[in-house]
């Protein structure tokens, strides 16, 4: 629905690093190929390469570092880089997409496999504050309509609502809590994660909206 509020765009706290997207993104993702043609083996291997090295990068000194510098990590020549990535923001947009998706793996298997609706709803988004989308240039690129980013954060939106629909036939939340409700709590979860007198207590305080 156009309407609905984006729970992972809602997330964003200036002056953040990467710090715990290591934990979320699979450099196998890299493999899959930018355009529908062929490729060679070597090719889709460079073009992993160079996702994962980005990642680390990323992890490692910000948004602000060079594509020559993640050339470098990952082994490659600097031109191998642009031919997959024409744009720095190409590359950017793959790795959190990358991010996302993995979100959505774990949403999704959420919301298939537990018996316990509150408590699935529950755990996921402590993982999504703590791991998804933690630094505010994340959720600049989502809120911005990134091309790779946009399918993958309606798709894990989706997935959300069916964890909090789920959730509230189980009579384990609030049943007036819809989905822009839920996008509040967590951009409120993730702003007292971040805060410098915050933490986890603090953001399992804010999630205890959902009673």
């Amino acid at each position: 629905m156009a309407s609905r509020s984006s729970v992972v765009s809602g997330i964003g706290a200036p002056g953040r690093s990467w710090g715990r997207m290591r934990t979320m993104t699979d450099p196998k993702r890299g493999e899959r190929p930018a355009s529908t043609g062929p490729r060679r083996a070597d090719a889709v291997a460079n073009r992993a390469k160079v996702v994962a090295a980005a990642r680390e990068a990323f992890v490692a000194a910000g948004l602000g570092v060079s594509l020559d510098e993640i050339a470098r990590r990952a082994g490659v020549g600097a031109g191998t880089v642009h031919r997959h990535f024409r744009t720095k923001a190409e590359l950017v947009d793959t790795v959190l997409a990358a991010a996302v998706e993995d979100l959505l793996v774990a949403a999704n298997s959420a919301a298939a496999s537990a018996d316990d609706a509150g408590g699935a709803l529950r755990d996921f988004l402590v993982r999504l504050v703590t791991e998804g989308a933690e630094v505010h240039e994340l959720a600049a690129r989502l809120q911005a309509g990134a091309r790779n980013v946009e399918g993958p954060v309606a798709e894990l939106d989706r997935a959300m609502g069916l964890l909090l629909s789920r959730a509230r036939a189980a009579g384990a939340v609030d049943r007036d809590i819809d989905e822009r409700d839920l996008a509040a709590i967590v951009a409120a979860a993730h702003a007292a994660y971040v805060h410098p007198a915050g933490g986890e207590r603090a953001m399992r305080l804010v999630l205890r909206a959902l009673d």
